[in-house]
């Protein structure tokens, strides 16, 4: 009795040390087993493409087909299949063209917004835009202040580009001389002639 005593007491003491050696346990302290969640998937793909074969070799000997008119149909119909599944690649970089195409439109608007504020010409803008660098804007949140840096950068180098707030004061003539229509076409004969 001794002895069957101790005996389970040893078998105690081994479970619990192959408790603690790494087996998760679930809340009733049995131990769980890890789970291969690719090798799994892996399964799971394999006997999905056998169901699928089955599938088609039992319709297609339905329709009547032989052995190898069976294979040419599923060959066919997993070529056709294959054509139709979408790139996945191809979808993402398109995805990331069109996702950097919209940041480059969102801040050449900030950044048109920002120009027409600091009063530069509309015909310049456009110029501006393309010479100044926002590349420091990269991955960042667009701030006013960024913005403006850039583009006055742009403008201390070409100040030619910055709006002139000269306004032409006092009499400005609008239209054509005074002089009369007859004395510029008789001008013009003399000149003409070689009168004058």
């Amino acid at each position: 009795m001794e002895n069957n005593a101790q005996g389970q007491s040893t078998q105690q003491g081994t479970q619990q040390s192959n408790n603690q050696q790494g087996m998760p346990q679930n809340q009733n302290g049995q131990g769980m087993p890890g789970i291969d969640y690719d090798k799994l998937a892996q399964i799971i793909e394999g006997r999905t493409k056998a169901a699928e074969e089955s599938a088609m070799k039992g319709y297609f000997k339905q329709q009547g087909l032989t052995q190898e008119e069976v294979e040419k149909a599923i060959n066919a119909f997993k070529e056709e299949k294959a054509k139709n599944t979408p790139d996945l690649a191809t979808l993402q970089s398109g995805l990331t063209a069109a996702q950097e195409e919209a940041k480059r439109a969102k801040l050449e608007q900030f950044a048109t917004m920002q120009a027409v504020s600091l009063g530069l010409d509309a015909k310049t803008i456009p110029y501006v835009l393309k010479m100044a660098d926002f590349t420091a804007l990269d991955g960042k949140e667009l701030k006013e202040e960024d913005v403006k840096k850039a583009l006055n950068k742009v403008l201390e180098d070409i100040p030619q580009l910055k709006a002139s707030n000269t306004k032409a004061t006092g009499f400005q003539a609008v239209g054509a001389n005074g002089g009369s229509k007859n004395e510029n076409e008789s001008e013009a004969l003399k000149k003409a002639f070689g009168l004058s």
